[in-house]
């Protein structure tokens, strides 16, 4: 039984001119904070009152809006948008959520996407997400069908609306804003499922709920699910919903694709699943052949996924910082099979569970060598000795990352791959994973690594 209740059942979606003479809180002043103050604001908002723990400087804010560091004073307001990283489930969103009605950017959007008649395709899953809604916007824009890809890939929702004009609009989805989105009825992807961002849902099943629960309204046959995520699906979606990507697939389609800059099984797997989502949106694939083919063959990971960021002495770095579950972590060791690696792991503890993970490290035919950093780094090097049973293992525990990667330089012989997959988020260090990710760039830099072209 899951202990987690649904959201609070005032969470809702609602039209930008329900905004109209209304006081409109907004709590958190991150990227989608400020779209929602920009939206309130041209939508007519009476008011407008920004909540944030941290400071807001009152000279940055447009004419109209208030900023309070207590969320308590957003309880005088009569709509409020709750930013993704703020959990439905806190004491003070239920508490809010019973006084005032409470609404998400992502859900507005939607809404108002859906009175506007644009097309959408919503992407989510624990990864592959942003490569599959990415690579979904780019073969729909190639075969004739442009398309704006927005949401969690960095661009609010709400910040691009009004210039989608007749393009279909790809959205990445979080499973902080999927978790408030009950009434979405266009087509979707699913990518994978894999527990995460336990500290937000509570729960494993909590979590899985969340995340599709940006599908619960879609009509049959309107989303692809990938063959992973295919039964964790089916326990929260009815069945009559799921696509799998071969139903929809062209003969032959799938060997003429080559993403050859879309390493491993993984990234096969959302080739598939965006080539899918296109069909679902009408894209005739087959008479589009050849630049759906041109499309997939142009495309480029994106950054942080999987990315040679620099070179030394015959040793190619790679920056995998997005990596945070060990589940991705296990699909880049699968991506560079046939390579010794050195895998620098750790990060913020949210409590996963490492022994799969260790178990792999510890079966892998090819070398690797495990350089751990903290937090989770102390669980995952014990996980590995006890998969180990004994057996000597490549393990080395590092108190920061300049010493992992120093210990990894010094460890990997030429042809090898350092591997930068953290399997856990990066707050525990750093700003993000974005900050992870340049520093590591820059003790390789320091090092004398050659930074590869074009990063």
């Amino acid at each position: 039984m899951d202990p987690r209740p649904a959201p609070p059942p005032r969470e809702r979606s609602l039209r930008l001119a329900e905004l109209a003479g209304r006081r409109v809180g907004v709590w958190g002043h991150g990227r989608e904070g400020r779209a929602a103050v920009s939206a309130a604001l041209a939508a007519g908002a009476a008011s407008v009152l920004v909540a944030d723990s941290r400071p807001v400087d009152p000279a940055a804010l447009p004419p109209g809006v208030t900023a309070t560091p207590d969320v308590a004073d957003l309880g005088g307001c009569d709509v409020v948008f709750r930013s993704p990283g703020i959990s439905p489930y806190r004491e003070d969103a239920r508490a809010l959520a019973d006084r005032t009605l409470v609404t998400t950017g992502t859900g507005v959007a939607l809404a108002e996407a859906a009175a506007r008649e644009i097309p959408v395709l919503c992407v989510t899953g624990t990864k592959g997400k942003s490569t599959t809604s990415a690579l979904a916007a780019a073969v729909l824009t190639a075969a004739g069908r442009p398309a704006v890809h927005a949401g969690n890939i960095g661009t609010p929702l709400l910040d691009v609306l009004d210039e989608v004009g007749d393009r279909t609009l790809v959205v990445e989805v979080s499973s902080y804003q999927a978790a408030a989105v009950p009434d979405f009825a266009g087509r979707g992807a699913l990518t994978s499922l894999a527990p995460e961002h336990l500290d937000w849902h509570g729960s494993a099943e909590t979590y899985y709920r969340d995340k599709l629960r940006v599908f619960a309204s879609c009509p049959e046959r309107s989303v692809v699910v990938s063959a992973q995520a295919r039964l964790l699906a089916e326990q929260h979606l009815d069945a009559a919903q799921l696509v799998d990507p071969a139903d929809v697939l062209p003969a032959g389609l799938a060997s003429r694709v080559q993403p050859v800059h879309l390493p491993g099984a993984h990234n096969r797997s959302n080739v598939e699943v965006a080539l899918a989502a296109c069909a679902l949106l009408g894209l005739d694939l087959a008479a589009r052949a050849d630049d759906v083919t041109a499309a997939v063959a142009a495309f480029r990971a994106l950054p942080h996924r999987l990315s040679p960021v620099a070179t030394r002495d015959g040793v190619t770095f790679v920056d995998d910082t997005l990596s945070t579950t060990p589940v991705s972590v296990l699909a880049a060791l699968d991506a560079l099979a046939g390579r010794p690696v050195t895998l620098i792991a750790g990060g913020q503890d949210r409590g996963l569970d490492y022994t799969g993970l260790a178990a792999t490290l510890v079966a892998r035919r090819e070398e690797v060598a495990l350089v751990t950093v903290p937090d989770t780094g102390a669980r995952l090097a014990d996980d590995v000795r006890r998969a180990a049973a004994g057996a000597a293992v490549r393990l080395t525990e590092t108190a920061s990352l300049a010493e992992a990667v120093a210990a990894a330089i010094a460890g990997t012989a030429p042809g090898g791959v350092v591997l930068l997959s953290p399997g856990a988020p990066s707050y525990n260090r750093f700003r993000d994973f974005e900050e992870l990710a340049a520093t590591y760039e820059q003790i390789l830099v320091d090092a004398g690594a050659e930074r590869v072209p074009g990063v």
